[in-house]
């Protein structure tokens, strides 16, 4: 009985350590993604008020303007902002939507 334990044993050690390792790793990814998504957004969210006192006329306003709208770019893409991705998604579609319906109606219209 010995050695039949120590063959089960030896592997069931082993697959456990993995699965907590890869428990753990997953765990701390998720903790470090939402901590970094609120870090983020206090940072958008600080570059918006910024960008607000800002005049146009101001010769930092492009330079803050510049990163705030990269800074919402990216935060859109990673999902971090659902709201300001609806708006954008919108306009581009109703931009690609418009294009498309008017080469619809045409073609509808010879049709009828």
């Amino acid at each position: 009985m010995d050695t039949i334990t120590k063959i089960i044993a030896g592997p069931a050690a082993l697959w456990t350590a993995v699965i907590c390792v890869v428990c753990l790793l997953s765990i701390g990814l998720g903790v470090y993604w939402l901590f970094n998504k609120q870090a983020r957004l206090r940072d958008l969210a600080e570059l918006r008020r910024k960008l607000d006192e800002l005049k146009l006329s101001d010769p930092e306003y492009g330079a803050v303007r510049a990163l705030y709208t990269s800074m919402a770019v990216d935060a859109e893409r990673w999902g971090f902002l659902h709201s300001g991705s609806g708006a954008g998604n919108d306009d581009g579609s109703t931009d690609h939507g418009g294009g498309s319906h008017v080469g619809d109606g045409g073609s509808d219209g010879g049709h009828h």
